[in-house]
């Protein structure tokens, strides 16, 4: 029988299990008290009461004081972030593998390293997906119009390339999510003229921009704030609303660029 609480004698190798652990959980999009829990949970193999997290959405602090007063510390800057939950509840089964006392800590560490370079899907898989995800929301809203499901592929196809031009350009993600919107909805306003389905244009555009709202960010921050965690909760909320503020905007001028043009 595995041991239900194990002690971790390599102090030092059991730090970076876990600032690895925290720290792919925080890229990964995963909530603060989660980051936290999992943390205090890895530290408390060392058998010391002395370690402390501080996490905020682009950081990481960790300390951990021994019993002959020896501190480690580190700051761990997460820059880059993205919803990948796939990679949260691996690591979640590495940390509680860890825990029960399944799994040693060089067994862990290399678990750990594996799962952050997992890349994700490939490029041409979520330009697919970018390309029918428009004509999938666009059913879900009632929409029974065949014309007006293809000017939504015709949309999603824009979305899915000009996600791949704009990364590679480096433009600042504002203004990303901005041009994306706004060429979706010029886009869906243009083809439902020629194609006579203006009664759906609305639910064209709405269906088009569905991929860019942060409904999983707006989830995190909420659940972040309802466990407390009123600065990160309130920095994700920021950030939710940037996104969304981009895209009305986006979809604003792209309209007002459908009504420049000549009848």
């Amino acid at each position: 029988m595995p041991d239900t609480n194990p002690r971790i004698t390599d102090v030092k190798l059991l730090f970076s299990v876990t600032l690895l652990a925290g720290e792919i959980l925080l890229s990964s999009g995963a909530e603060i008290y989660r980051v936290e829990d999992t943390i205090s949970r890895l530290l408390a193999l060392s058998g010391y009461a002395g370690g402390e997290s501080f996490v905020t959405p682009s950081c990481i602090l960790l300390t951990l004081r021994t019993p002959d007063s020896e501190a480690m510390t580190t700051l761990r800057r997460v820059p880059v972030r993205e919803n990948n939950l796939s990679r949260v509840a691996e690591t979640n089964t590495v940390a509680r593998a860890l825990t029960d006392g399944k799994i040693n800590l060089e067994d862990a560490y290399t678990r750990l390293v594996l799962i952050r370079e997992k890349k994700g899907f490939p490029v041409w898989v979520k330009s697919l997906i970018l390309l029918f995800l428009p004509a999938c929301f666009f059913l879900f809203f009632g929409g029974r119009s065949l014309t007006a499901g293809m000017i939504c592929l015709l949309t999603g196809a824009w979305l899915a390339l000009s996600a791949n031009l704009l990364v590679r350009q480096s433009v600042v993600p504002f203004f990303q999510d901005l041009i994306r919107a706004a060429g979706a909805a010029f886009l869906a306003s243009l083809a439902g003229r020629y194609l006579a389905t203006q009664d759906f244009s609305n639910l064209i555009i709405i269906s088009s921009i569905m991929p860019l709202v942060p409904g999983v960010a707006i989830t995190t921050a909420i659940r972040d704030v309802l466990h407390g965690d009123y600065q990160s909760g309130t920095a994700r909320a920021a950030e939710a609303f940037i996104i969304a503020a981009a895209v009305a905007v986006g979809v604003g001028a792209g309209i007002f660029l459908y009504r420049l043009l000549p009848l």
